[in-house]
């Protein structure tokens, strides 16, 4: 296991201030220059530049705030970096859409000064929690699971061959496969109710497999055919057009690799970041088997299929501002908890949770878009669209001071061993990535992937205790 203090090094301490302190004065020379150029080319420039300035307060926050170390898989670090991107990529999907469509417009400048504020803010909040677990006592070593590699590496090959099963028999009965066919329809929605069983089994433990490959890759007690399985168990959760399946054993791979095995150098991430984005892109375009490349070239292909969600952000803040539609008020929070129960359970309670994810923000949203299926626009924006501005803001402290916590704990693992070393990598995964997804299945990625995790560690795992 790394040590916390082995760390990445980003260069002298004042770097974040030259930066920060450059770009604002960068934009103070713009704006004094060309600022009547600006007022008559780009009406909302001013918005766009609040956001930009924020942004290098972000980067001052993050690193004297938040503090060290400075690691490419430190949860604050990556909901900065996704925060940022999902507002320059969001944006040119923006710009875009606007050369598909050149009547389409919305405040973008505003959804990106608003996604920086937020960001600052859950910076604040994780501030909070690392001082509050500064001033408390160093815990104390107990007793922790601890995977038995013998019976996990048996339960890895025997799951994958259920998943292949399933997977076999979902192609066999829906005829097509919606990664290489498309999915215009978008079929793949109800593939769940269709397949039943054998879907659940396909996905899940494809996701599963995955996971449990990577736990032994990142602990060294992997060999190749452990490689293959994990390879094989994502390939079949991927096959019914869903990119979530594809990045969340990913993603939860590169964190525990970084924070366990090896740290993971700056080149590697952004040549997988440059060729995933397109590749994403594109599988996304496949799917629909429609994409506007008679109006846009190779990149603006790219751009227009690169985080959607962002331009439906600015939608829904131009939508529920000013009063003119009424804000949810919290009625679709019942999606953040019904997930973590089964359905039997909530029945037995006398909770609908068919119909309580028939409320969903997403489902919202879509009607009131006046589209057919679920719209994602962000935890940020959900907080939006159900409390308001000054719910947005509380609820973005809320949402830091959880990436503390979950930063503190996946700091602190000291055994790469440990059965919550996994768990913990998919919980940040699936935390940093509610910035683009929509809280009820946030919540189900987590349920559906640590609980088997879990029920997996009553039979391959064993108590271990520190000296």
């Amino acid at each position: 296991m790394r040590s916390a203090t082995d760390v990445v090094n980003l260069g002298p301490w004042r770097v974040p201030w030259y930066v920060a302190l450059g770009l604002w004065l960068t934009e103070f020379v713009v704006v004094t220059v060309y600022g009547s150029d600006l007022d008559a080319a780009w009406s909302s420039w001013r918005l766009a530049f609040w956001a930009l300035a924020v942004w290098g307060l972000n980067l001052i926050v993050l690193y004297y705030g938040v503090g060290p170390p400075y690691t490419l898989s430190r949860i604050p670090t990556l909901s900065v970096v996704f925060g940022f991107l999902m507002t320059v990529l969001g944006s040119g999907s923006y710009w875009a859409t606007t050369q598909v469509f050149p009547s389409y417009r919305v405040s973008i400048e505003r959804a990106a000064l608003f996604v920086a504020v937020c960001t600052v803010l859950s910076l604040l909040g994780c501030m909070g929690v690392r001082l509050w677990s500064s001033l408390r006592a160093p815990p104390i070593r107990r007793s922790q699971f601890v995977w038995h590699w013998g019976r996990l590496r048996v339960l890895t090959f025997a799951l994958l061959g259920v998943c292949m099963l399933a997977t076999y028999v979902s192609i066999t009965r829906i005829g097509y496969i919606a990664l290489f066919a498309g999915d215009p329809e978008s079929v793949r929605l109800e593939l769940p109710a269709i397949l039943g069983v054998w879907h659940r089994l396909s996905v899940q433990l494809g996701i599963l497999v995955g996971l449990m490959a990577a736990a032994q890759i990142c602990s060294r007690r992997a060999d190749r055919l452990t490689w293959v399985a994990g390879l094989t168990g994502i390939a079949c959760a991927s096959l019914y057009g869903n990119r979530f399946f594809i990045a969340l054993p990913v993603a939860a791979t590169f964190l525990l690799w970084d924070q366990a095995r090896q740290r993971v150098s700056l080149r590697v991430v952004v040549i997988a970041f440059m060729v995933g984005v397109p590749s994403l892109s594109l599988i996304g375009f496949w799917r629909y088997q429609k994409a506007p490349i008679d109006v846009l070239g190779p990149a603006g292909l790219v751009a227009y299929g690169t985080l959607l969600e962002f331009r439906d952000l600015a939608w829904s803040i131009d939508h529920y501002s000013g009063g003119a539609h009424p804000l949810l008020h919290g009625s679709t929070l019942g999606g953040l908890v019904v997930p973590m129960l089964p359905g039997a359970v909530w029945s037995a309670l006398g909770v609908d949770k068919a119909a309580v994810y028939a409320n969903s923000n997403a489902v919202a949203l879509a009607r009131e878009m006046g589209q057919d299926t679920p719209q994602r626009i962000g935890l940020y924006g959900e907080l939006f669209i159900n409390f308001g501005w000054l719910g947005a803001f509380v609820g973005a402290v809320i949402y830091g001071a959880f990436l503390g916590c979950v930063d503190s704990r996946f700091l602190a693992l000291d055994n790469a061993e440990a059965v919550r070393a996994i768990v913990l990598a998919v919980v940040a995964v699936v935390v940093v990535y509610a910035q683009m997804g929509q809280w009820d299945m946030d919540t189900t990625a987590v349920t559906s992937t640590c609980y088997p995790i879990l029920l997996l560690a009553l039979v391959a795992a064993r108590r271990y205790a520190p000296q």
